[in-house]
């Protein structure tokens, strides 16, 4: 008797397909001084910015996630999602920023995801999802045509960007839960995949298998287990870490709290099983 994950996997297309290393990046904010930034010196229409040491640690952490996902995409299909805030925009009356201009810190980011492609040997498929508009406005949709981003109809990018991949609904959006405090931390993912499990279920909706959000700068995993038509649910949750240290505005909103720099990845098998995330950090 095969498995419901082979079933799902059949059913997707009559035929399995390849194990799919899924990465999903996020919070990039392309152009803040605290953010990730190209190890190079840069010159702008009206000024220049030359990398602080915190923006070459966090670059050389950038290759080295990078050198990994070469590695581990061996015989898989890639697929990469930036999951929101690609660009730290203008914002807040920040002063943490290298340029005012929209375009140039698009171009910061454009050039950061291309090292990144090319440096893990290509990949199968790119997606962005739009993150915050006081950082973002419409960016990723640009950002998405330049790097040759899957079409969401005329644009680039999607508000809520839903995958079916090897049988598994994988779904992505920037805005999610936090990962709480203390004592308390996880709980907030898992009532959040709680209360979307049965979102789905009242309005006659699938249920996705995988959902990823980001926005917080702060990592977390946790699963929800429901019962739906005499059988078990799992409902997996990932929130993602940023590229960006502390800025003095979130120092102001969160602090004591480190923002985590990284990235992620799972892999859904060609029978539709689903790996436990691996998370690179920078210590």
């Amino acid at each position: 008797m095969r498995s419901n994950s082979m079933a799902h996997a059949i059913e997707e297309g009559g035929t399995l397909t390849k194990d799919t290393l899924i990465v999903p990046i996020s919070d990039l904010h392309s152009g803040g001084t605290t953010a990730l930034f190209p190890k190079r010196f840069w010159q702008f229409e009206h000024g220049n910015h030359t990398p602080t040491k915190e923006q070459k640690d966090m670059f050389t952490h950038w290759s080295k996630c990078a050198d990994e996902i070469s590695k581990v995409r061996k015989d898989k299909k890639l697929i990469v999602v930036h999951n929101g805030d690609a660009i730290d925009g203008v914002h807040h009356n920040s002063l943490e920023i290298v340029t005012r201009l929209k375009n140039e810190q698009i171009e910061i980011h454009v050039d950061l995801m291309d090292y990144f492609i090319q440096k893990v040997g290509g990949i199968d498929e790119l997606y962005y999802t739009i993150g915050t508009e006081v950082h973002t406005n419409d960016s990723e949709n640009l950002i998405g045509n330049d790097l040759g981003a899957v079409k969401n109809g005329d644009n680039s990018a999607f508000d809520e960007l839903k995958l079916t991949i090897n049988g598994r609904n994988i779904w992505f959006t920037h805005h999610g839960p936090s990962t709480g405090k203390g004592a308390n931390r996880g709980n907030t993912l898992r009532n959040w995949l709680k209360n979307t499990f049965y979102d789905q279920i009242a309005e006659g909706e699938k249920l996705p298998d995988f959902v990823v959000s980001s926005h917080t700068h702060d990592p977390d995993w946790n699963d929800y287990i429901g019962r739906v038509d005499g059988r078990y649910h799992k409902v997996h949750g990932l929130i993602t870490p940023s590229w960006q240290q502390k800025t003095r505005y979130a120092l102001g909103r969160v602090p004591l709290k480190k923002n985590k720099i990284g990235l992620q990845y799972f892999i859904i098998t060609k029978e539709g099983f689903i790996s436990d995330p691996v998370e690179r950090l920078m210590v």
